[in-house]
């Protein structure tokens, strides 16, 4: 019984544990789906270490564009910043992150075309 009201108080005070965020990350659009003008959604899932750090990762839909899916890993491992996951203890745990990453072109201005008004 001891044991019990002890883990409780310990539980109690501690607070609540916290998701994994992400901070940021720096996306260069594929050479190759550049040239294609290919856009997609790729859902990916990330296994964060206990510092944040990216360890693995993996897509979970295809945006049927290979180089968006293998780009959106590859980003992800190398510049993705994420603030870690806590425990109840406050204390950070490696974890598992799902996410969503839309590729998307550039719209550029609408094209001018020279009008010849008749004078």
């Amino acid at each position: 019984m001891l044991q019990a009201v002890l883990t409780f108080a310990l539980l109690a005070s501690a607070g609540k544990a916290t998701s994994a965020q992400l901070i940021s990350v720096q996306l260069d659009y594929p050479p190759t789906a550049l040239r294609a003008r290919s856009e997609g959604v790729v859902a990916f899932e990330v296994k964060l270490a206990k510092n944040g750090k990216v360890i693995g990762c993996r897509v979970t839909q295809t945006s049927d564009h290979a180089d968006l899916d293998q780009q959106t890993c590859s980003q992800l491992r190398k510049t993705a910043q994420f603030k870690p996951a806590l425990d109840l203890m406050g204390k950070p745990v490696s974890t598992t992150y799902a996410g969503r990453l839309r590729w998307q072109l550039p719209r550029s201005a609408p094209e001018t075309v020279p009008v010849t008004v008749p004078q």
